[in-house]
């Protein structure tokens, strides 16, 4: 998502509604982040975009200017999978977002990779679970939504993950 692109048509829906920012506002967010996401200094959440398109009266996809409607209805069904327990669909559909969400995309997928990889963890295959782990420490990284919790939560498990594995080995090599 591009910042100035999204900031612009953010202003121009505020100035066509002929609003003020001060109006636009309320009580949700201030005015000087406001002002700061029009000039493309600032990134707001999806939340913060869908508190503005409703005070707009805008779909969230004409601001966020992507190329099918359908895009965050994709994106919010990803994060309902991850809210319903189920990483491994998450990233499916995470992986299938277009690349305009390419920053919810990492994000998504870092979030998707950690909560596979914990649960293969737990099972057991833990190859598999290292490699999920990995790939979430490396989406964790990537774009605005760069998260250095959820980084060290993929790194912590990857210790454990390690200490498990070494134990694993360490009896094979004792019989």
């Amino acid at each position: 998502m591009d910042r100035a692109a999204l900031g612009s048509r953010i202003k121009e829906a505020r100035l066509a509604k002929k609003l003020t920012q001060t109006e636009v506002v309320g009580s949700f967010i201030t005015r000087n982040m406001l002002s700061q996401i029009e000039s493309g200094t600032a990134t707001p959440s999806i939340k913060t975009l869908t508190y503005l398109a409703g005070v707009l009266e805008l779909p969230v996809e004409q601001l966020i200017g992507t190329e099918e409607p359908g895009d965050l209805s994709q994106l919010q069904a990803v994060k309902q999978c991850l809210r319903d327990g189920l990483p491994e669909e998450a990233m499916e559909k995470a992986s299938a977002l277009p690349e305009a969400l390419a920053d919810e995309r990492a994000a998504l997928l870092a979030q998707a990779s950690l909560r596979c990889g914990e649960n293969l963890m737990h099972a057991g295959a833990l190859p598999k679970a290292a490699e999920l782990v990995q790939q979430a420490v490396e989406w964790s990284s990537v774009g605005i939504y760069a998260n250095e919790s959820t980084k060290a939560r993929a790194l912590l498990l990857m210790g454990q993950i390690a200490e498990g594995l070494a134990d694993y080995y360490r009896k094979l090599s004792d019989k």
